[in-house]
């Protein structure tokens, strides 16, 4: 009786182990799965926004070909102050910024040739050339500010000065203070004093 007893207290243990472990194992896929799928939601949501915003009803041809010619010129404005206006042959977007992040790597490189004491040098000529831009655009604002302050004093001196009719109006005067008598207790001891000799005497 206690063999079998102590086997099916095995068994119980051994099943409980399994159980446990198989619950451990589901609820980490459970978690697995969980995040795959949040992750792929992200995905299907941004892939869904791209969509719409390249659908055709609402992104029309004419408005892309405008957004593609603005780009164009962007891209020739950087490409002509890079490389230079010698080079150009016709060459379209993708090709122009080939070329520019082409001469970018080159100068890049460079750099990293050239010693330290000219590249703060640099730094420092350019800071300074900013530092006077700076106070040229500060001086600049505050004579405009000046020309408009002196206009509007201008305006003022040849506006037309508004006499004032009637009586000048004055300030209310305050009311009269009330003066409280103040009665000494002396005197009211004295007047007691009176009235009992007076009544009682």
């Amino acid at each position: 009786m206690e063999e079998t007893l102590d086997e099916l207290n095995v068994t119980l243990k051994n099943t409980q182990i399994r159980m446990d472990r198989e619950v451990n194992l589901l609820k980490q896929w459970i978690s697995t799965m969980m995040i795959s799928i949040s992750k792929e939601e992200e995905s299907a949501a941004e892939l869904e926004l791209k969509a719409r915003v390249f659908h055709f009803g609402e992104y029309q041809g004419d408005q892309q070909d405008k957004m593609l010619e603005s780009l164009n010129h962007k891209v020739l404005d950087v490409y002509r102050n890079c490389v230079g206006m010698q080079q150009e042959a016709n060459l379209g977007t993708v090709q122009m910024l080939t070329v520019v992040e082409h001469q970018l790597d080159e100068l890049l490189e460079n750099l990293e040739r050239v010693p330290q004491i000219k590249i703060e040098q640099a730094e420092k000529v350019k800071e300074r050339e900013r530092r006077m831009r700076l106070r040229e655009e500060k001086a600049r604002m505050q004579k405009q500010l000046q020309e408009e302050r002196l206009q509007r004093a201008r305006a003022r001196a040849q506006a037309k000065i508004k006499k004032k009719r009637g009586r000048k109006l004055l300030c209310r005067s305050h009311p009269p203070v009330i003066k409280v008598k103040e009665v000494h207790e002396q005197t009211l001891m004295d007047k007691d004093k009176e009235e009992m000799l007076f009544f009682f005497t």
